[in-house]
């Protein structure tokens, strides 16, 4: 068969190439490739050969990114019970494709990323889902670390934040105002606003003990299935982000879109996530600035030029962010 483009990132493939990478762990003969629908910088390809079924991620520049998401795999499959592809294979040779690749056990269940499954849903199964994913979020965070930190390709390892997980932040906020301010997308107001939230945040300390932070735990990021009649998370996917630091700061983007959605999604997010044991001590202190920090992830985003988003006219940063920290802080509190 003639190669195929699966993305843009990945160009055209041939199944000779993807029989090649399969050879190599012995995982059978292709019967058939598809690109993932889902994702955002098109990575992914499911193939399914006589052995089962697998996930294809490749990238050009995939050196630092597939060590990370398998480092970070190993350690979740090893130490928690929290639904993660494992084993990865990951292959660093260009011989193949010419860049880098891992090939991993398909999981299964839904992409709750597809509108077309959210929409399918019951007021009931969503709740369900918000449930579990506070239930998974608390599996995931079984895994601790000795400090706050990210995974270093040279050290081969975690390496610690400097300032820890709080001094990181706060650096991180900074480096987005700057970005913000080129794209001029940030106003006095929003500038007062933001400092306030880092004054308050120098007197906060960090969570203890450190723990696996995904950084994008959202639908987006989880797979999903009835099981027993209920509804179960059945993965977890996208390891990119992985980091270790304060429990509740993996809480803050889902809780904020299940916000724009339903705040009863919200509360049985949280309370899922507590009952389950994640969480620790003095988070209302944390919250704001992990909330901030979040949001001013999307707002940087979606207010750069090339591609500015619709929801962003007319509003301004704080005025947009407000609602979400006060809420977020408040159940946090709770």
């Amino acid at each position: 068969m003639s190669p195929r483009a699966y993305s843009a990132r990945l160009g055209e493939i041939s199944d000779a190439q993807f029989q090649q990478a399969l050879d190599r762990l012995g995982l059978g003969e292709i019967r058939q490739a598809r690109a993932v629908p889902f994702g955002l910088f098109g990575q992914n390809v499911f193939l399914t050969t006589s052995r089962g079924e697998f996930i294809f991620r490749g990238a050009q520049h995939g050196d630092w990114q597939f060590a990370k998401e398998v480092f970070f795999a190993r350690l979740l499959a090893e130490h928690t019970t929290a639904p993660v592809a494992w084993p990865q294979w990951l292959e660093t040779s260009p011989e193949t494709f010419g860049w880098p690749y891992i090939l991993a056990p398909r999981l299964p269940g839904l992409a709750l990323a597809d509108p077309q499954v959210i929409a399918a849903l019951s007021m009931d199964d969503r709740l369900q889902i918000a449930r579990a994913q506070g239930e998974t979020l608390a599996a995931l965070q079984a895994l601790t670390w000795a400090a706050a930190g990210d995974f270093d390709l040279a050290a081969g390892g975690v390496v610690p934040f400097e300032g820890g997980h709080i001094g990181h932040l706060v650096g991180e906020v900074r480096k987005l105002i700057a970005d913000a301010d080129v794209s001029g997308s940030l106003t006095a107001e929003d500038h007062a606003w933001i400092e306030g939230v880092l004054d308050q945040a120098a007197s906060a300390r960090d969570a203890e003990p450190s723990v696996y932070l995904h950084n994008d735990f959202s639908l987006n990021n989880v797979l999903a299935e009835r099981r027993d009649g209920a509804w179960a998370i059945t993965g977890v996917v996208d390891l990119m982000t992985s980091t270790f630091g304060g429990g509740e700061a993996d809480l803050c983007r889902q809780a904020a879109n299940y916000l724009d959605q339903d705040p009863a999604l919200t509360a049985a997010l949280i309370g899922a996530y507590r009952g389950a044991g994640g969480g620790g001590l003095d988070a209302q202190s944390r919250a704001p600035l992990y909330v901030v920090y979040e949001r001013l992830l999307l707002w940087e985003y979606f207010t750069r030029p090339p591609q500015r988003a619709d929801w962003t006219a007319g509003k301004t940063f704080s005025g947009w962010a407000r609602r979400y920290v006060d809420r977020l802080s408040a159940l946090l509190r709770a």
